[in-house]
This record gives structure tokens, C-alpha cells and sequence, in this order.
């Protein structure tokens, strides 16, 4: 047995098996097609999740870019919460009055997508410790309607997402120190 190459016809294409055809990471269109679809619907919750429902998005592969949308209205740039380029919109958490009765619908609308792609709830889970890891980063009233939808995300009892795991970025002294965790 020799170590020469195989010969091979010359007009024979080899095939490349389904499985092994990655698809390019593309999250600023996935971006703007979910923006796109609160933009249609004026905001309105009950229909942004029937069109979500509906869409052929792929939530499996950017679901941290999903989240990043619905609580800042676009993609973040990596590492804080100033926004990337692309499509913004208004709906958001961010973008809400600082009041419970304001944040409850957006946290109703996680509960129902994550009823239909319970998948999800780990990307939910990451967005949120990302943010909680970066409050040094929000401006005062931001922190208060993240802590208002953090509160009312644990209320409601959001389906399988763990506080030990959500609440461990909080533990940090630099955050304790500069008086932003208590």
C-alpha cells in the first residue's frame, strides 16, 4: 500500500453532505427583519407575536440577537449597550415609562414566545446576565426598568429561567462598591 493520492475523473464534482453546509452568521438582517416586524404592527405586542409565530426566523441560531431587540430596540454592540447600526425601534423596555404597569405587557409577550419556542429561555437567560453584568453601563432610569422587568419577570414565573444563574453577575464588588448593587 502506497501513499499516493487516489486518481479521480476529472469532470466529477464531490458532494458536500447537507449537515455540512453552514449557513453564514448574519444577525444584523435577523435584526432588522424583527424591528422591521414591530415597526409594521405599530408595537402592538399581541400581533408582533403572532407575526414572530408566523415568520420563518431562525430563533435558534439568534436568539441573544432576538432579546437584544426586544429590551433595546436594535442589536448592541458586543460588550455594552450602546446600539449597533441598523433598524431601531420604539417599543422596547428601554423605551417604556419606568412603571410596572408599562414593563408588563413586554414581560406577558416573553412569557407567550417562550410558551411556543421554549428553546429560547437560555438566550433569555444569557441577554439578561449580559445586561445585569453591565448596569455600570445604563443610565438610572434605564437601570430602574431593568430592575422593574427583572422583578416582574421572576413574578410572573417565567418558565425555567433560573435566578441563581441570572443573578450571579450581580455579585461582583466592583458593582457593589460603586453603589449600583446593593
Amino acid at each position: 500500500m502506497s501513499s499516493k493520492e487516489r486518481p479521480s475523473l476529472g469532470g466529477t464534482r464531490i458532494k458536500t453532505r447537507k449537515r455540512n453546509i453552514a449557513a453564514p452568521l448574519d444577525p444584523a438582517a435577523f435584526s432588522d427583519a424583527v424591528v422591521q416586524i414591530y415597526l409594521d404592527n405599530a408595537g402592538d405586542l399581541e400581533l408582533v407575536a403572532k407575526n414572530i409565530e408566523s415568520s420563518e426566523l431562525d430563533f435558534s441560531r439568534y436568539g441573544d440577537t432576538f432579546f437584544e431587540v426586544v429590551f433595546t430596540g436594535g442589536r448592541t454592540q458586543p460588550g455594552t449597550t450602546k446600539s449597533d447600526e441598523g433598524e431601531r425601534h420604539t417599543y422596547s423596555v428601554i423605551d417604556c415609562q419606568p412603571k410596572r404597569e408599562a414593563i408588563l405587557p413586554s414581560v406577558v409577550y416573553i412569557q407567550k414566545i417562550l410558551r411556543r419556542k421554549p428553546f429560547l429561555i437560555k438566550n433569555l437567560e444569557n441577554v439578561m446576565r449580559r445586561f445585569l453584568q453591565s448596569l455600570e453601563l445604563f443610565e438610572e432610569n434605564e437601570r430602574k426598568k431593568l430592575a422593574i422587568f427583572t422583578a416582574l419577570t421572576f413574578s410572573q414565573k417565567l418558565a425555567g429561567l433560573p435566578p441563581e444563574t441570572v443573578f450571579q453577575p450581580l455579585l461582583k464588588d466592583n458593582l457593589v462598591a460603586k453603589g449600583i448593587v446593593l
